[in-house]
């Protein structure tokens, strides 16, 4: 990251510690969720798509030369060339192959949930339990198909799929059992909707700064963060108690004067009142 920068190179310095602030915070939370190799491929794919709409947009054309693509991007002609056959296949970022790899342990217990499957026959052995210790064992020859397993082994993985709930390990009898039928990268049940709730605020939070850089100062969408020096840091956590209280006691009144509405207002009125309350929360 940038140190002591020369005036030119200021405002590159205040935007690269910016996307650093920003990303840092962001991989925090998805280190152990998703892997880096399947974070690239998503960014590189997204990219690549919103380099192209930004040109067809700007220069209102409806194909996007393979070089002008490439510089914008970095990206040699042959890279832009296969995430652009990507793009064309509807999904792809959400297709069954590339979610059953977005971390090592989502790959292995794909591929172990493929062994039960074939293993099912009469008279097949049981491979909802693997043995591991040894380079010949169950559960090594699982890694090995399943991931790239250099700087990896097989006592991290098993420490990784025992946290995440998706195995019974045996280390007297060194045998991992899968107990899932699928691997979730979320250790709690409620982490989805957490997840799903505090992504879509900050997507929001860039809509608004994507709309503010352009816009005219009359179209400008309210975007604000106050700074105060005058609260002690000995009351933060006081303050954001009664804070949490206060906008808990809001959205209480709120639930309580669209149920009113919808008891003694209109069809009419009762979605008028909701778009502005909706409007208000955004």
């Amino acid at each position: 990251m940038p140190g002591e920068t020369t005036p030119p190179l200021q405002e590159v310095a205040i935007l690269t510690r910016a996307i650093e602030n920003v990303l840092r915070k962001f991989i925090r939370i998805l280190v152990g969720r998703i892997s880096l190799l399947k974070l690239q491929e998503m960014i590189s794919f997204i990219y690549v798509d919103e380099a192209q709409r930004k040109i067809k947009r700007e220069r209102k054309i409806a194909h996007v030369p393979l070089t002008e693509l490439a510089l914008i991007t970095g990206l040699d002609s042959r890279t832009v060339t296969n995430i652009r056959t990507k793009i064309e296949d509807a999904g792809h970022l959400y297709e069954r192959s590339f979610l059953k790899e977005l971390t090592p342990e989502s790959a292995i217990v794909e591929s172990w949930l493929k062994l039960i499957a074939v293993a099912k026959a009469p008279k097949s052995a049981d491979k909802s339990t693997l043995k591991y210790g040894d380079e010949h064992s169950g559960f090594e020859i699982l890694v090995r198909s399943a991931i790239s397993s250099r700087g990896v082994t097989s006592q991290s993985i098993i420490q990784r799929l025992v946290a995440s709930g998706s195995v019974v390990h045996d280390s007297k009898k060194k045998t991992v059992k899968l107990v899932v039928p699928k691997f979730s990268p979320y250790l709690s049940s409620d982490e989805p909707q957490i997840f799903n709730a505090a992504f879509t605020a900050i997507s929001n939070l860039i809509s608004t700064v994507e709309n503010n850089i352009e816009a005219e100062p009359d179209n400008k969408m309210f975007q604000r963060q106050v700074w105060t020096f005058r609260l002690p840091a000995h009351d933060i956590l006081k303050f954001r108690k009664r804070m949490r209280t206060f906008l808990e006691s809001m959205e209480r009144r709120t639930k309580d004067r669209i149920e009113r509405w919808e008891t003694d207002s209109t069809t009419e009125e009762v979605i008028s009142a909701g778009v502005g309350i909706y409007y208000f929360e955004e």
